[in-house]
């Protein structure tokens, strides 16, 4: 919510003074009419916000400066620990964040959500703000309680200027959050390639692992940003680290469909017959979540339709059971000849393995030479 409003309903219902009032609603004049009558500078309203955290709040720089030249205190916090300058980084108000660090308004007091002013106005993207505090002497690699730095805000919203300025200040390239996120990997997930670009140029660890040892490689194949994932690759990625389930970048890109990057991982010599830590590959995630043309691109680049992960099931079985009549045709039109004559086997009551080939490929209709 913004100031006005959320300043303006506590003074709908009194609950500010004669002060509150005039910063919120009068001029420069009535505040300084308030203040010569004696007026204290520093009072509190019910919810404990002084004249100088409401208009800080508000972006008020005029009224700021009269209430600190009348004395009024630059820590004073708001009940979440918020200070003056920690609201106006959060706003964007340049003018009034330059006024209070001319005032010496310190320039790492966290609130309560253990935000630092660096933090809120990298979060919110006031690269100018951020640029400031930095003059001023601001932390540049404060962490959040989450352990978020303003260099990861700044990969999250692909601000490219705001991650320039925060590297050339020499922020921490590599230091993740709490969670295992470094910046590199918030500008994977993102798709911002030209934030990624940035990182590496300036020392960004392209195999470091994050959650579930996914590396940045992994969570670009994943959510399809496939520009990212050439980039990561021509940084000498590890085009088949696994994350901790044994998944590969290319296990990801096939089960979620993305052509454009199996294609590229394959060209790149992915390993197409990678299994997982339960005997899965990319072909059989193909099949479970019907995904015709990676499965089409795979097959064709060597996969191996025969392999089983750990429960029995093949690309085959898989397709047909999962009820993919398309994926079945197309395997069965690359297939290799059968391992069997399916002319001289068994009937299929004597077919105890339901995801036999052979008992696929005929209730399927289909029968394929030997």
């Amino acid at each position: 919510m913004g100031a006005l409003l959320h300043v303006g309903n506590r003074n709908k219902k009194l609950r500010g003074g004669k002060l509150h009032y005039a910063c919120i609603y009068g001029s420069a004049v009535d505040v300084i009419s308030c203040l010569n009558n004696g007026i204290d500078v520093e009072p509190q309203d019910c919810e404990g916000w002084t004249p100088l955290l409401v208009v800080a709040k508000m972006g008020r720089a005029d009224i700021v400066k009269i209430l600190l030249d009348h004395g009024a205190n630059i820590e004073a916090r708001t009940p979440k620990g918020s200070t003056s300058l920690k609201l106006a980084a959060m706003g964007g108000h340049f003018a009034v964040a330059r006024l209070l660090l001319e005032a010496d308004a310190a320039t790492d007091t966290p609130g309560h959500d253990g935000y630092t002013p660096l933090l809120n106005a990298s979060k919110h993207g006031h690269t100018a703000i951020v640029k400031l505090l930095l003059q001023y002497g601001a932390n540049i690699n404060d962490q959040s309680h989450d352990g978020i730095t303003a260099l990861n805000f700044a990969c999250e919203l692909g601000e490219v200027d705001l991650a320039v300025s925060l590297l050339e200040g020499k922020a921490n390239v590599n230091l993740p959050d709490k969670d295992g996120w470094d910046p590199l990997m918030c500008a994977a997930l993102k798709g911002h390639r030209e934030i990624a670009r940035v990182l590496l140029k300036y020392g960004a660890d392209v195999n470091a692992k994050g959650p579930q040892q996914a590396t940045s490689l992994r969570i670009a194949s994943e959510y399809g940003h496939g520009g990212v994932v050439k980039l990561l690759l021509d940084a000498d990625a590890l085009i088949d680290e696994p994350c901790s389930d044994g998944k590969t970048p290319l296990y990801a890109a096939a089960k979620m469909g993305h052509n454009d990057i199996v294609q590229l991982l394959i060209c790149r010599g992915a390993d197409p017959n990678r299994q997982t830590c339960t005997g899965s590959t990319a072909l059989i995630a193909a099949a479970m979540y019907n995904r015709l043309e990676p499965l089409r691109i795979l097959i064709d680049h060597g996969a191996d339709v025969d392999l089983e992960d750990s429960c029995g099931w093949t690309v085959l079985s898989m397709a047909y059971f999962s009820g993919y009549p398309q994926l079945v045709q197309l395997i069965l039109e690359r297939r290799p000849a059968m391992m069997r004559d399916i002319g001289d086997a068994a009937s299929e009551d004597q077919i105890e393995d339901k995801t036999d080939p052979i008992l696929i490929c005929r209730r399927h209709d289909l029968i394929i030479s030997s």
